[in-house]
C-alpha cells in the first residue's frame, strides 16, 4: 500500500484515537499518539475518561467494524471472559421510550453482540496498536497545532513538554473538549456550525457482584420516557461483575446511593431483576457523571478548511450516551478515514468530513427526535420531529407484542442493517394493523353486552 506521508500525529489515545492510529499505520511511515494521561498496563479506569466507569454498550455493528480493523479482537475478548450474546429473549431485556420490546425464539436473523467493559475494550485495542511496529504512544499533552499561514496547513503539534512534533497529518480525537473550532478561528477560518440538544443527563453507577443464578440476561436496558425521566442500564462484564448505571434526563438527578438505585429498579425493571439487584454486593464507591449537551460540529459545511488536520470521533459528534452509540460511530469513522486516504485527490479533509457527516446525520437525527419529543430535552426542533416521534412511539408500542417489529428495531438500533431508523411501508402497515387489532380487541373487552343492559 502506498504511503501518504512520513508522520501522522493523533491527539489522544482514546478508543477513537486508537482506531485512527490503526488506520494511519497503513499509510504513514510513523504514527504517534500523544496522550497526557498515564495509560495502565492492564484494563483499568482512567482519570481522563470519567465516563468509563459507567455503562458502555458496544453495538453489534461496532463489534463487526472493530474486528475488521483489528482482526482477532472478538475471539480474544471472548477468551478473556467477555460475555457473548445473541438477540434472544433470555439474553436481553430491552425497554425503549416506555415500551418493553418482545422478542421470540423464532427470529429471522440473529446477530451476535459482545459486552466488554470500557476499560477492557480500550486495553484490548491499545495493546494491538502498540504492537504495530510504526506506532508509538507518547505521554504528553498537546497545547496547540502548528499552523503555516502561507501554506494554509497544519504542520505538527506543540506539546506541553515544550517540544514540537512535525507531522504531515494531525488527527484530533480529543473528544467533546476539542479546541479545534477555536484554533480554526485563530487561523482565520470560520468555526463550524453546530447542532446541539440540551439533554441534561446525570449518571450514577456502581460495580456489583450478583450471586450466580439470579440473572439470565446479560444486557438490561430500561430507557427513560415522557412519564419517567429516570432510566437504568445493567451489563455483565468479563470479570463476572455487573455495572449498574442509573441516569436521569432533562436535569433530573438519578439516585445517589445504592438503596435509591434498588428502589428505582423496583419501579422500572421486572421483579426478578430488581430482586437480583437487591441481593447484589456493591464494589467500591458510587461514580457520578454529567453529560449536559449532545453536539454535532458540522465541519462538512465549511467552505474553507486547513490542510493537514482532521476532526475525529467525539470531536465531530458526541451523542446521548444512554443510547450507547459513541464507540460504534468512532469505528465507522475509522472506515471513512481509510477510504478517504485511499481515494485519489488532494482534499483529504473534504472527503473525510463529508463521509463522517453522511453517517452522522441519520443517527444524530433519530437521537434528537427521541430526546426532544420523548426525553424532555431542549433545543431547536423542526416541525416534523414531533409527528415522527409520535409515529415511532406507536411503532414501539406494537413492537412490545410483535417480535418481527422488535427484531427490526433491535437490528436498526444496533446500526446493523442501516443507520436510518426508517421503517418500510410494509412495516408501517404491519404496525397499523397490529395496533388496530389491539384497539378493537380492547373495545370488545370493554363493551357491555346488550343482555346486561336489558337486565339492568
Amino acid at each position: 500500500m502506498g504511503r501518504s506521508g512520513q508522520h501522522a500525529a493523533v491527539i489522544g489515545a482514546s478508543i477513537a484515537g486508537l482506531c485512527a492510529a490503526r488506520v494511519l499505520s497503513d499509510f504513514y511511515d510513523r504514527v504517534t499518539l500523544y496522550e497526557r494521561d498515564e495509560l495502565p498496563a492492564e484494563p483499568a479506569n482512567r482519570a481522563a475518561v470519567p465516563q468509563g466507569r459507567h455503562v458502555h454498550l458496544l453495538m453489534a455493528r461496532g463489534a463487526a467494524e472493530l474486528e475488521a480493523h483489528f482482526p482477532g479482537l472478538l475471539d480474544d475478548m471472548v477468551a478473556a471472559g467477555v460475555p457473548i450474546l445473541v438477540n434472544r429473549p433470555d439474553c436481553i431485556h430491552f425497554g425503549a421510550a416506555g415500551h418493553v420490546l418482545g422478542t421470540s425464539d423464532d427470529l429471522r436473523e440473529e446477530f451476535t453482540a459482545y459486552v466488554p467493559s470500557r476499560p477492557h475494550l480500550e486495553w484490548q485495542l491499545r495493546r494491538r496498536v502498540t504492537a504495530i511496529g510504526n506506532v508509538d504512544i507518547v505521554r504528553a499533552g498537546v497545547t496547540e497545532p502548528m499552523f503555516d499561514a502561507a501554506r494554509q496547513r497544519v504542520t505538527g503539534l506543540r506539546l506541553d513538554t515544550g517540544d514540537e512534533a512535525q507531522a504531515d497529518l494531525v488527527v484530533d480525537t480529543a473528544g467533546r473538549g476539542t479546541r479545534l473550532p477555536v484554533w480554526l478561528q485563530q487561523w482565520g477560518f470560520d468555526r463550524p456550525p453546530e447542532a446541539s440538544v440540551d439533554v441534561g443527563i446525570s449518571y450514577a453507577s456502581y460495580l456489583l457482584r450478583i450471586p450466580d443464578g439470579l440473572v439470565i440476561e446479560k444486557v438490561v436496558v430500561a430507557g427513560a420516557h415522557r412519564q419517567q425521566p429516570l432510566g437504568l442500564g445493567m451489563l455483565c462484564y468479563e470479570d463476572g461483575t455487573w455495572n449498574l448505571t442509573t441516569f436521569g434526563v432533562a436535569k433530573v438527578e438519578p439516585p445517589h446511593d445504592f438503596a435509591g438505585m434498588c428502589e428505582l429498579a423496583d419501579e422500572i425493571v421486572p421483579p426478578h431483576l430488581a430482586a437480583a439487584i437487591r441481593k447484589a454486593e456493591p464494589i467500591g464507591d458510587i461514580a457520578l457523571h454529567k453529560y449536559p449537551t449532545s453536539r454535532w460540529r458540522r465541519y462538512h459545511k465549511l467552505d474553507r478548511f486547513p490542510a493537514g488536520i482532521l476532526p475525529f470521533g467525539d470531536a465531530v459528534a458526541s451523542y446521548n450516551p444512554t443510547f450507547g452509540q459513541g464507540m460504534t460511530m468512532a469505528s465507522l469513522q475509522a472506515g471513512h478515514l481509510r477510504r478517504a486516504l485511499e481515494a485519489p485527490g488532494d482534499d483529504l479533509a473534504a472527503t473525510f468530513n463529508k463521509a463522517a457527516a453522511k453517517s452522522t446525520y441519520p443517527v444524530w437525527t433519530m437521537n434528537a427526535v427521541a430526546d426532544l419529543v420523548m426525553h424532555r430535552a431542549t433545543g431547536a426542533m423542526p416541525w416534523w420531529y414531533r409527528p415522527v416521534g409520535e409515529l415511532f412511539d406507536q411503532f414501539l408500542g406494537a413492537a412490545e407484542t410483535d417480535p418481527v417489529l422488535a427484531e427490526w428495531f433491535l437490528r436498526r438500533f444496533s446500526l446493523l442493517d442501516s443507520l436510518y431508523m426508517v421503517p418500510s411501508m410494509a412495516l408501517v402497515a404491519r404496525t397499523i394493523k397490529h395496533n388496530m387489532g389491539l384497539f378493537m380487541a380492547q373495545r370488545r373487552t370493554l363493551r357491555v353486552p346488550r343482555w346486561r343492559e336489558t337486565a339492568s
